[in-house]
């Protein structure tokens, strides 16, 4: 019986995690459509062992995960191919974003093309991507770097050496895939992220590979690797690469997102003060040019209305005061210290110290 391998590639940060989660806990519901999310070489829910061990054979060793199986590709592949054989289900999902860093290298795309030329002849192999627009896609890339205590530098020098290609460069992510696939078999879907529907993404990739879910089937949690706050990434990032320890960085984190709350509730509690105001301005201008003797530069005044600030400057800021704010109840902490009070137990402590040493043994 002819059967199909489905392999979804990723991308990264495009809901891969809640995908995996999805596929693994809803085996009844692919197996009503000939879905089977099988086990095999399976951790974490994911499939990244068949993408691993082309990289590894390729000889990558950086984000790596700490992968040391020393199974070769042909070998696991071959266990995948000869499990699709035996199993009763027409369709075969497996799932892992670390598939889409072999565009990166030359040789894991070489390896791809052994693995691949040494499937079943009845075995049809398709591939499914998600994509976002590359500026919130390296965003969010290097948000997760961060989040996962790599040493990264900041955004655009990262551009340059921590962030490989891949993750800009989508012909370079996708075309070995098409070569060794066909063009024809490479399904190529936008992110969605719907607020309104947490589901529509999972909808979306049932849809395209032919899975029948119904509304309700598809039950969502929370999201299961949500980002670090965007406005204290960069605190984050700098004192990784200080070596601060894990438990410092994240209680210090923690404490920025609670006070950046806190400023939010102040600053976003009322109507849009800068809209109002550019409103009234403006009508303000209309009647001021009605007037016959008004002698103002009024078209100059209205390419001046009142204008939001930058929301990164806002957050620079923001971030700012925090800090600021650390450092003042850091000195208040010292200031309210009784000093005198510390000199005379610290003295009398030596004195009992000095005491026991002069005692006989």
């Amino acid at each position: 019986m002819p059967k199909t391998l489905f392999i979804h590639i990723g991308h990264y940060k495009t809901g891969t995690t809640a995908l995996q989660i999805f596929f693994e806990r809803s085996a009844r519901l692919l197996k009503k459509s000939g879905f089977e999310y099988p086990d095999i070489w399976k951790h974490n829910s994911k499939h990244s062992a068949f993408a691993f061990s082309i990289l590894r054979a390729a000889g990558v060793e950086k984000i790596m995960f700490d992968y040391r199986d020393p199974t070769p590709p042909r070998a696991m592949w071959g266990n995948l191919f000869d499990h699709i054989r035996a199993s009763r289900c027409q369709n075969t999902l497996i799932s892992s974003e670390e598939f889409m860093r072999i565009g990166q290298f030359p040789k894991a795309t070489e390896i791809l093309q052994t693995v691949m030329s040494e499937r079943p002849s009845d075995l049809t192999v398709k591939a499914i991507v998600y994509l976002r627009d590359p500026g919130s896609h390296v965003a969010s890339w290097h948000n997760q770097l961060i989040k996962m205590n790599f040493p990264v530098a900041d955004l655009s020098a990262a551009l340059d050496g921590d962030i490989e290609d891949i993750h800009y460069d989508y012909r370079r992510a996708l075309e070995p895939w098409m070569t060794v696939l066909g063009r024809e078999n490479v399904i190529i879907r936008p992110y969605i992220r719907d607020l309104d529907r947490p589901a529509a993404l999972h909808h979306d990739l049932c849809q395209s590979v032919g899975i029948a879910a119904a509304e309700g089937d598809i039950q969502i949690e929370r999201d299961p690797n949500p980002r670090f706050d965007d406005r204290v990434i960069e605190l984050v990032r700098l004192m990784q690469n200080m070596k601060f320890p894990r438990a410092t960085i994240n209680a210090i984190r923690n404490q920025a997102v609670t006070y950046l709350n806190a400023q939010d509730a102040v600053r976003y509690g009322g109507d849009d003060g800068v809209g109002k105001a550019r409103a009234q301005a403006q009508e303000a201008l209309d009647w001021l040019s009605d007037l016959p003797d008004c002698a103002l530069p009024l078209d100059a005044f209205a390419a001046s209305l009142p204008t939001a600030p930058d929301p990164q400057n806002v957050n620079s800021d923001l971030l700012l005061g925090f800090v600021l704010s650390e450092l003042i109840q850091l000195r208040q902490r010292v200031n309210n210290y009784n000093i005198s009070e510390l000199e005379t137990r610290l003295a009398a402590l030596e004195a009992k110290l000095g005491g026991k040493d002069q005692s006989p043994s």
